[in-house]
C-alpha cells in the first residue's frame, strides 16, 4: 500500500511547476470552493482563434489534466494537432493546475484510504467543470488525461462520475494495491451505464514504477472484457517500447487518435454497418451526434464511399446516392464533385461540369487549397471536353 500511495502522490504533489511555453492565449482561473480552505488557480490555454470576432458563436471541446506540468505538451500537441483542418484533434480548451495545492494533494491522499469520499468528485463536478462550462464558450465535450496516480483516478472518476468526460486517456495508472477500490469494484461499477458513448484508452509499460499495477491493469482489462456496456468503447495496450516518461505523451496521441477516429475515418464501404445500406449509415452518425458529441458529425464520407463502391457494378444506385448526398449536405463542395466525378466516370462530360461549377462555387468559403483543387478538377473536365469534341 505505501509503495502505490507514494507513486501516486510522488505525480500529483512533487513536481507542481508551472511551464512557460504554451500554445494559443493563457489564462488563470481562480475556483473558490467549500471543499478546500484556499482558492486553486488553472491555466486555461484557449485555441489562437477563441477571441477572433468570426469566432464568436464557435463552442469548443475541453480537456483536463491535473498535473500542473502537462499544460506545456497538451497545449502544444491540441495546437499541432488541430492547426491543419483541426484534425485528428479538434481545437480544444486545454485546463491544468496553475501549481500545486495542498488542500487538493490531502484529499487525493484521503481518498486512496477512504474510496467512498466524494470530496473531490463533488469538487470537479459542481466547481471545476461548473466554473469552465460558466467561464468559457464549451461545447459539452470533455475529456481527462493522467499519468500514474493521476491516471488511476481518472479511473475513480469512469466508475463513479462516468458522465463527467465523454473520453479517458490514462497512462501508466498506479492500480497496486487495490488503488481506490478500483480492481475491487470495477466488475460491478462497469455493469452501470447511461445513454451515452465513451470511450477510454489505458496503455502501460514495464518500468519498475509500473510493475506493482501491470497485474491490476490486465485484472480491469478482464472486467472491462466481461461487464463493460457496449456504449463504452475501450483499449488496454501495453507499450514496451518506449520509454516510461514518454508513456503520457504516446498515450495521449493514440488516445485522441482512437477517440476521434468515427469522426474523422469514414466508414469502409465493406464495412458492416455500411453494408446494411445508406439509411444504416445515416442512423449510425445519427447516434454518433447526439450520444457522443452532442452536435453533428457528418455522413458525407462514408456515404461516398459507399456510392463510389456501386459505381461499376450498379451505376443507377450510385448516381441516387450521389444526389441523396448532395441533398443532405446542399453546402457541400466535395458533395458536388463527388457526382461530377461519377458523371466524368460514365463519360458525361458535361454533366460533370455542371457538377464541378457547383463544387468551385461552394468552395468559396474554403481555405484556397480547396478552392484550388475544386477549380483544377473543373479544368480538367473541361481540358478533356474538348479533346473529345476535337477527335469527332
Amino acid at each position: 500500500m505505501f509503495k502505490s500511495r507514494v507513486l501516486a502522490m510522488f505525480f500529483i504533489v512533487l513536481l507542481g511547476v508551472t511551464t512557460h511555453a504554451h500554445a494559443g492565449q493563457s489564462e488563470t482561473l481562480t475556483i473558490t470552493s467549500a471543499q478546500f480552505k484556499t482558492p486553486i488557480e488553472y491555466i486555461v490555454t484557449l485555441p489562437n482563434d477563441y477571441h477572433s470576432e468570426n469566432k464568436q458563436d464557435k463552442r469548443y471541446y475541453l480537456h483536463l489534466d491535473i498535473h500542473p506540468r502537462s499544460q506545456g505538451y497538451i497545449s502544444q500537441l491540441n495546437d499541432w494537432l488541430s492547426h491543419n483542418g483541426e484534425w485528428p484533434w479538434p481545437q480544444t480548451i486545454v485546463v491544468t493546475p496553475k501549481n500545486y495545492h495542498s488542500g487538493f494533494a490531502q484529499q487525493f491522499e484521503q481518498l486512496i484510504h477512504e474510496p467512498n469520499n466524494a470530496v473531490l468528485l463533488n469538487y470537479i463536478e459542481h466547481d471545476l467543470l461548473a466554473s469552465i462550462d460558466k467561464q468559457y464558450r464549451t461545447n459539452g465535450f470533455r475529456t481527462y488525461s493522467g499519468f500514474m496516480g493521476n491516471a488511476a483516478f481518472g479511473l475513480h472518476i469512469l466508475l463513479n462520475r462516468p458522465q463527467l468526460f465523454t473520453g479517458y486517456i490514462l497512462a501508466s495508472p498506479t492500480l497496486g494495491d487495490n488503488m481506490f477500490n478500483i480492481s475491487q469494484s470495477a466488475i460491478e461499477k462497469l455493469k452501470v451505464k447511461d445513454d451515452k458513448l465513451r470511450y477510454l484508452y489505458i496503455s502501460i509499460g514495464g518500468h519498475p514504477y509500473e510493475q506493482n499495477s501491470i497485474d491490476a491493469v490486465k485484472k480491469f482489462e478482464y472486467a472491462l472484457s466481461q461487464t463493460a456496456p457496449s456504449t463504452l468503447e475501450w483499449q488496454v495496450v501495453y507499450n514496451r517500447t518506449n520509454n516510461y516518461m514518454s508513456q503520457p505523451i504516446i498515450a495521449l496521441i493514440n488516445g485522441i487518435e482512437g477517440l476521434f477516429a468515427d469522426k474523422f475515418t469514414p466508414l469502409a464501404a465493406d464495412s458492416a454497418i455500411s453494408q446494411q445500406g445508406a439509411d444504416a449509415i445515416i442512423a449510425y452518425y445519427q447516434q454518433l451526434s447526439a450520444k457522443k458529441y452532442g452536435f453533428e458529425v457528418s455522413a458525407e464520407g462514408s456515404l461516398k464511399h459507399l456510392a463510389e463502391s456501386w459505381i461499376t457494378t450498379e451505376p443507377n444506385k450510385a448516381q441516387a446516392l450521389f444526389s441523396r448526398i448532395i441533398v443532405l449536405y446542399p453546402e457541400s463542395s466535395y458533395a458536388q464533385s463527388s457526382l461530377a466525378a461519377f458523371y466524368a466516370s460514365q463519360g458525361n462530360l458535361e454533366q460533370a461540369i455542371a457538377a464541378q461549377q457547383k463544387a468551385v462555387e461552394k468552395a468559396k468559403n474554403l481555405v484556397e487549397w480547396h478552392q484550388l483543387k475544386q477549380q483544377g478538377q473543373l479544368e480538367q473536365y473541361q481540358l478533356q471536353l474538348s479533346e473529345q469534341k476535337a477527335k469527332q
